[in-house]
């Protein structure tokens, strides 16, 4: 298991970054059965032969720039495990530090909240596992990935409430849907920053749910605004993940729209990544 983990490192180290290859060593050995707990107590173990082919299939894999996630069929979110394939985003650790700030800023328990793109369902799940008397909704425009996400829901045994809309066309719920909490993590990668993103997100991740055209960046976020000026109770709040270099222009979009309390909130790498604002 010592050479097995070597050799997956040595492997990993030609695609990711040091601390990005220990991470997915643990993950792929995690997966075929050998965790940290195994390989660490007996390194002289000798892993059988099907594992060894396991291994090596990922590693070819790898090689062609398909990322880990899609190539195992799942990640970790927020202590869930989440199915996902090319009709979904791969969950960042900038979208699970968002779940963590909101559930810190709920000083009381939101009873509704609606989760816009969702995507893999991973927000709307997270936010139901922490608030489990909350009647929760995700909202996307693709039916593949509502399907996805009613898998996830299903897998963890989380009940959300899925519903296929277009918010780009349809600017509102049935009238009767008022929600405490509006969260959403939409497309703000704007195009002219493809030059300097990697391969294995431009060839395998659903490119609409990542940019966004220079000419209006916010486009998304003034759509939100005006939706959750409209479905918020009062006193509700909304937050988004932003890119980095907009922090400022959409705070100000937001406190246009009307909204109070808006406020640009850090992620771990000190980037201008989240706003909270409040109706």
């Amino acid at each position: 298991m010592q050479q097995t983990r070597f050799y997956l490192l040595q492997e990993l180290r030609r695609k990711y970054p040091e601390g990005e290859s220990a991470s997915l060593s643990r993950i792929i050995l995690d997966h075929t059965g050998y965790p940290p707990s195994t390989y660490l107590k007996d390194p002289d173990q000798v892993p059988g032969p099907v594992t060894v082919v396991q291994i090596n299939e990922i590693v070819s894999e790898i090689h062609t720039g398909k990322p880990i996630q899609y190539i195992l069929g799942y990640t970790y979110f927020c202590d869930l495990k989440i199915t996902l394939n090319k009709s979904v985003l791969i969950p960042r650790p900038e979208t699970e530090e968002m779940v963590y700030k909101i559930i810190i800023h709920c000083f009381r328990p939101p009873i509704h909240i609606l989760d816009i793109g969702t995507g893999s369902g991973c927000i709307a799940l997270a936010l139901k596992d922490r608030f489990k008397e909350a009647t929760i909704y995700g909202l996307d425009v693709s039916r593949k990935a509502l399907e996805v996400a009613s898998e996830n829901g299903v897998m963890n045994e989380l009940d959300v409430n899925w519903i296929e809309k277009d918010i780009m066309r349809e600017a509102t719920l049935n009238g009767e849907n008022r929600f405490d909490l509006i969260v959403s993590n939409p497309p703000y990668v704007l195009n002219s920053e493809r030059a300097i993103m990697n391969d294995n997100v431009l060839d395998y991740e659903p490119v609409d749910a990542l940019f966004v055209e220079d000419s209006d960046p916010l486009v998304f976020y003034r759509t939100i605004a005006s939706f959750s000026k409209k479905q918020l109770n009062e006193k509700g709040t909304v937050w988004v993940e932003i890119n980095e270099r907009l922090g400022t222009e959409t705070a100000s979009l937001f406190e246009k729209a009307g909204f109070q309390h808006v406020t640009i909130l850090k992620d771990i790498h000190e980037k201008e990544r989240f706003i909270r604002a409040e109706k």
